[in-house]
């Protein structure tokens, strides 16, 4: 759970029913999805099984779907930040507590969070993992003199 794709799931009209259908056709699995505003011009943003990312990313792009692929250990403008949490209270506010004192340093705002289905070594260990999507903003800090 690494990477994270967002696509915008316009088919004229914007429809994730379809986008999804397409992608299960396809045999993808997805371990994590969510977004806002999907059908109103928003983001889907899911995560693929691993090593079905490839397989994901060609289904996109058969159908003409925007997509971009966002990487955990990318630290460009956008930053996906992957917390494997435990399953108890205060855990997942740990995790944004810390992505939101990073986010501080670095002129971002956290712009959505994906809860995912734990795999069979997070489910032994008792952890969920939880990606977390931030995004640059103008402000005095990050604007240079």
């Amino acid at each position: 759970m690494h990477l994270q794709v967002r696509a915008a799931p316009a088919a004229s009209p914007p429809d994730v029913e379809k986008m999804l259908r397409r992608l299960a056709d396809a045999g993808v699995n997805l371990v994590a999805v969510g977004g806002s505003n999907v059908e109103f011009g928003g983001e889907l943003a899911f995560v693929p099984e691993d090593g079905q990312e490839d397989r994901a990313v060609e289904v996109l792009e058969q159908w003409h779907y925007r997509y971009r692929v966002i990487r955990v250990d990318d630290d460009g403008d956008d930053c996906l930040s992957l917390c494997e949490v435990d399953n108890t209270p205060g855990a997942l506010h740990a995790c944004l507590a810390q992505v939101a004192e990073q986010n501080l340093q670095h002129g971002r705002i956290i712009r959505d969070i994906l809860v995912g289905i734990p795999d069979a070594d997070q489910r032994e260990s008792g952890k969920v993992p939880v990606h977390i999507f931030s995004e640059q903003v103008r402000t005095p800090n990050s604007v240079e003199s």
